[in-house]
């Protein structure tokens, strides 16, 4: 084959190459900023919470809900399966208006627990819900003394630090919209969360179980070295009586039985869609 023949089949080729790539961004769909809440691992680590939340048997069922860090909503649906009214609110508007688009029956509004502005003024609530928010703030203390104000009880499901030391630990995040405003966490240890709900509700309690999902640690004595470390919290103004919470931090925790994980949560879609 001469020179000639093999520079123009190359050309041809390449050609054909730029034109395929075309077609595959013509057919690609465009990011969308709420993206990182639709990501399989999100959903995935959502299911998780939401199973193992069911399994605790807390008291739910037609309670005053304030939920904070909501993102655009795919978790209170299973609050208001149980009856419950809810205030979902998240730091971001741009949230916000993406959770009123998806749910317009909702209430919800701008709650940043960076700044509190207007916490005081929102009301009294039954139950604080805050799951996967906590490690997105940069003032964690602050943020959990005013949500003591204005709610009798907060559960809690949080990325935490592993070891027995007291101490908040700030962290720097990406500017996702399911990340820290202002791209500064933190990942508090366990013996802190304890120590702040205690001194901010009364009575601070972590679960007995984890959830099904890796993150969730089971061996806090020699964490998995990769990757987030989870737990679940509960803090409240009166004692509670309910065997599967602890005030006490246990070194090792199993996860729920297998038969609690098979539930038919789905993973693969943004979950409670149908409560539009």
């Amino acid at each position: 084959m001469s020179r000639y023949l093999r520079k123009r089949i190359g050309q041809a080729v390449e050609k054909l190459g730029r034109k395929i790539q075309q077609v595959g961004h013509a057919f690609q769909k465009p990011y969308s900023r709420f993206d990182p809440f639709l990501d399989p691992v999100a959903l995935r680590i959502n299911s998780a919470r939401l199973e193992h939340l069911s399994s605790l048997e807390i008291d739910m069922f037609g309670k005053s809900i304030l939920e904070v860090g909501a993102g655009i909503g795919l978790l209170t649906g299973f609050l208001e399966e149980r009856g419950c009214t809810v205030l979902s609110t998240d730091g971001r508007q741009e949230n916000v208006d993406e959770m009123l688009r998806l749910f317009p029956r909702r209430r919800a509004a701008q709650l940043d627990l960076n700044t509190l502005n207007g916490i005081d003024e929102i009301g009294m609530f039954d139950i604080t819900f805050c799951y996967g928010t906590l490690y997105h703030l940069r003032r964690p203390r602050e943020a959990l003394a005013a949500l003591a104000r204005v709610s009798s009880t907060i559960l809690l499901s949080t990325c935490v630090t592993p070891g027995s030391h007291i101490d908040v630990h700030l962290v720097r995040e990406s500017a996702a919209s399911n990340q820290a405003i202002g791209e500064i966490g933190c990942r508090p240890t366990r013996p802190w969360i304890m120590k702040t709900l205690a001194e901010c509700w009364g009575h601070a309690y972590v679960t007995r179980f984890q959830p099904c999902h890796e993150d969730f640690e089971t061996n806090w004595t020699a964490p998995y070295k990769h990757g987030n470390h989870r737990a679940v919290f509960v803090g409240s103004k009166l004692p509670l009586s309910n065997p599967l919470l602890s005030e006490e931090l246990p070194d090792v925790q199993e996860r729920v039985s297998e038969s609690a994980c098979s539930s038919a949560l789905e993973t693969d879609k943004p979950a409670n869609l149908k409560h539009r």
